[in-house]
């Protein structure tokens, strides 16, 4: 379930580098219209200019430049306007480069060629949504199996504020005062919606409030930031690196969440997150209900940036039933463990 109903199937592309000595790179294009992304069928047109040009040489000048950030040289022009081809291309290509280089991709990432550590473990939040008897049940079986960070979608057609606050409070006396919970809006709200919701929700200790008007609402998110004390995180306000400059340029949040996927792969997301970071601005990572491979590719690079202090969006494979290989990342007590394996570290994909 998304903020614009159930999605039951995705198209997604996996681009596939095999360097001939055994080792593959993997990356996937997993577009969804209307979430910021290209189409599926705009990705299709991409694909069938920018896989001619991406010849031996080029992976192999490319690789050999040594730096992960480094650009798609005249790729990149192919590829503007559609992010989702772009992080499959660069994808694949940094995954191999990692497999040859022996490393597992997250410190490929760091740019350490020391191998210097990085957090091989990334903490990430449960997701909770529905009503107030399957939140609660929902965030009681999850602490079992060891969430401590939780994300309560709210808003939307199908509820109003009073039982939003009223969910919050529930799921808030279920998981206890030490539990980190989130709140998702994904656009929902008027200003005088999201005012009342915060006023109401002062006492249940939120870690913060994401999107809770419309993404364009730059003004509006700075006001209820400022009148309301509530923290305020941005997401579908976040689609390009220069979007993380206007949102802190109107002070309208406090956290961007970021998707790789949407963004268009490593390079930008690095960019975008140091940016924020300059800016006073905390960063989660998120997937796009993607498959393993670019759920893999997010996860590492949560891992090269060093989010490990705050949860993640990144455990999102539970949704999804066949995936594209037969061992993806898994979420084990609350955190997803990042193989020491070279390169992502997900096996091969499904035959």
């Amino acid at each position: 379930m998304t903020a614009q109903g159930p999605i039951s199937e995705r198209t997604v592309w996996v681009v596939a580098l095999d360097d001939g000595a055994g080792r593959v790179g993997l990356g996937e294009a997993a577009p969804l219209a209307g979430f910021g992304s290209e189409t599926p069928e705009q990705c299709r047109e991409v694909f069938s200019t920018v896989l001619k040009a991406l010849t031996g040489d080029f992976i192999l000048n490319w690789i050999d430049r040594g730096r992960p950030d480094a650009p798609l040289g005249p790729l990149e022009k192919m590829l503007g306007g559609a992010p989702c081809a772009r992080s499959a291309i660069e994808g694949a290509l940094l995954d191999l480069a990692a497999k040859q280089m022996e490393r597992p991709l997250a410190t490929y990432l760091s740019g350490d060629a020391t191998g210097a550590p990085v957090p091989m473990a990334v903490p990430v939040n449960a997701l909770l949504g529905g009503s107030l008897q399957e939140v609660t049940a929902g965030a009681a079986e999850l602490m079992k199996t060891g969430f401590t960070a939780f994300k309560l979608k709210v808003g939307g057609p199908t509820t109003s504020v009073a039982a939003d606050v009223e969910r919050v409070y529930a799921v808030r006396d279920t998981i206890g005062p030490e539990a980190k919970l989130r709140v998702d809006a994904n656009c929902a709200w008027t200003l005088d919606q999201a005012m009342e919701f915060a006023v109401e929700v002062a006492d249940a200790n939120l870690e913060f409030c994401e999107q809770p008007l419309a993404a364009a609402d730059l003004d509006g998110m700075a006001t209820l930031r400022r009148r309301s004390g509530l923290k305020i995180a941005v997401d579908e306000a976040v689609r390009t690196t220069a979007d993380i400059g206007r949102v802190a340029a109107a002070q309208a949040a406090d956290v961007v969440v970021l998707k790789p996927m949407f963004l268009g792969g490593w390079r930008p997301t690095k960019q975008a997150a140091e940016l924020a970071a300059s800016c006073g601005l905390g960063v989660v990572i998120t997937t796009a209900l993607e498959g393993a491979v670019g759920r893999a590719h997010a996860t590492h690079m949560a891992a090269a940036i060093g989010l490990n202090e705050r949860a993640q969006g990144l455990g999102t494979g539970i949704f999804i039933a066949e995936d594209l290989t037969a061992q993806p990342l898994v979420v084990v007590q609350g955190v997803i463990p990042i193989p020491q394996s070279p390169g992502l570290g997900i096996g091969s994909l499904r035959g």
